[in-house]
């Protein structure tokens, strides 16, 4: 049974990532919780990090990230845990990040922590290094 929850979130995953492509913000809201919250190094103060609550600000988040005109792609493999009683798992993924004329912008860590909620698995603690 774990395979089958290992595939679905890894499958999540990549509808999220492909709907932030798309810049329709509000469309994330079907991937989170809504307590959800959003980890991120801050945009405006280096080394800072920032911590957003709820679909607003998973909106903000991934807005602000766009702003940056960044480009994200998965490197390597996923990493999917998941619980005993398989009400959560969480992913692991490294992403490698390039600027706006393609050039390398350094790599990162995102791990998402969903949460089965209604039999349907959603995010509820997002957070990028």
């Amino acid at each position: 049974m774990a395979t089958d929850i290992k595939s679905t979130i890894i499958a999540l995953h990549k509808d999220l990532f492909k709907v932030y492509a798309t810049g329709d913000f509000d469309a994330l809201e079907k991937f989170y919780t809504t307590d959800c919250q959003c980890i991120t190094p801050s945009m405006q103060n280096y080394g800072q990090s920032v911590t957003r609550r709820g679909h607003q600000g998973i909106k903000e988040t991934y807005k602000e990230l766009a702003e940056t005109g960044m480009c994200l792609k998965k490197k390597g493999d996923c990493n999917v845990v998941t619980s005993d009683d398989e009400s959560m798992a969480y992913i692991t993924v490294c992403l490698e990040m390039t600027k706006p004329d393609g050039t390398p912008a350094g790599t990162g860590t995102s791990l998402c922590i969903y949460k089965k909620v209604d039999g349907v698995y959603r995010v509820c603690v997002d957070v990028f290094s």
